[in-house]
């Protein structure tokens, strides 16, 4: 837990809600333990009613959560912030928010239809009153730069107590964390596991070095990122739609990284992402998460290859005899056979397949080896 500079409690590790996250993964989520949710107003990413939904089903006391959300940058001003606080309670169902924050200092692109009513510092006015009222535990800033954050704590009356940026191991954002941590304000990380590079390949997950540090210590490579952020006092929010993945990401007190080891992580800040060159990733024989998949592992038998694969595969050959060589001679000994018996198709012998030998074949090959 931290303890943000007001007294309240925040989880270090929350789920992140971003990318149009559903009710079903929320629900999971909430099964596996986590208790922070973060999310936003910005449809364009956020959908706080499926997060609403997932609570109200879920039965976890609202004592037990600690909601965030985020203004859009559209409703930036004094009276617009305070107009568009409500419909987040509205659609989370619940009467107050652990945290509420200015998600971006300004508009930008397509993201606002129209010019906002005002600027961040009128917004931060807002947020200060609905603090005062008891409506929000806690307010900050999300996607501010050193600057501006600077010139949000020479104004403000009420210091924020949490600021929101991307961080990650080739990004580790430390100007605005040095001077989040000389004014006492919580640090939150997002897109912790490299989910912000545009590019063919998730530096992060993928970089060879975090890779070789999570074979080291047992652990898969998120694991080492997040404990990597949280050892250096980053709040995280990391997002799947995994329940295997949010159960490991929730599991970081099993292991600490030394010194050693945080100082080769700290050592990738600034790395160009598009440098980071890895082998590709082995083929899957199935889906994750897929019941068959997990099937054959139980039983040790893997799955059959996709249809493309079978076809361009070649086939397997005898030094001596080629496979219709073998089939000729099974059909020799069924015909010489006086009396109904069994065989195995050589074709399929590493499966062991019993052919009954009446009219018609019962393998895959039977129809090709009745029309010869």
């Amino acid at each position: 837990m931290a303890t943000l500079h007001n007294g309240v409690l925040m989880p270090m590790v929350g789920f992140g809600c971003a990318g149009y996250v559903r009710k079903p993964a929320l629900l999971d989520a909430l099964s596996v333990g986590y208790r922070l949710f973060d999310t936003a107003q910005a449809h364009e990413w956020y959908l706080e009613e499926e997060v609403g939904d997932a609570i109200a089903e879920g039965h976890v006391n609202r004592s037990e959560l600690f909601l965030t959300s985020k203004l859009h940058p559209r409703d930036l001003g004094a009276t617009r912030t305070l107009e568009a606080f409500p419909d987040s309670l509205r659609r989370l169902r619940t009467t107050y928010l652990d945290a509420f924050l200015l998600h971006y200092p300004r508009c930008f692109g397509t993201l606002c239809a129209k010019e906002p009513e005002g600027d961040w510092r009128a917004a931060w006015g807002a947020l200060e009153t609905l603090y005062a009222r008891g409506e929000v535990r806690a307010i900050g800033v999300s996607n501010f730069g050193p600057a501006e954050l600077q010139q949000l704590l020479d104004v403000a009356k009420v210091k924020p107590h949490l600021v929101q940026s991307w961080m990650d191991p080739l990004h580790a954002e430390r100007p605005l964390r040095a001077l989040c941590a000389r004014h006492g304000v919580q640090f939150q990380a997002y897109s912790s596991l490299g989910t912000q590079h545009q590019t063919a390949i998730n530096p992060v997950l993928r970089h060879p070095a975090l890779n070789a540090l999570a074979q080291q210590l047992g652990v898969t490579v998120a694991q080492v990122v997040l404990r990597w952020a949280v050892q250096h006092g980053a709040a995280v929010i990391p997002r799947s739609r995994q329940r295997a993945h949010m159960a490991s990401s929730l599991d970081l007190e099993g292991f600490e990284l030394s010194a050693a080891q945080m100082a080769a992580i700290d050592a990738l800040d600034g790395t160009d992402a598009r440098a980071v060159r890895v082998p590709p990733s082995p083929p899957k024989l199935c889906p994750d998460n897929d019941a068959s998949c997990e099937k054959w592992v139980r039983v040790g038998v893997p799955p059959q290859p996709p249809t493309a694969a079978r076809a361009t595969a070649a086939p397997p050959t005898h030094p001596r005899r080629t496979t219709d060589h073998r089939h000729r001679t099974v059909r020799r000994r069924m015909r010489a056979s006086a009396s109904p018996t069994r065989a195995s198709c050589t074709k399929c012998a590493p499966a062991r397949v019993a052919l009954a030998t009446s009219a018609r074949w019962s393998c895959e090959h039977a129809q090709s080896l009745e029309e010869r």
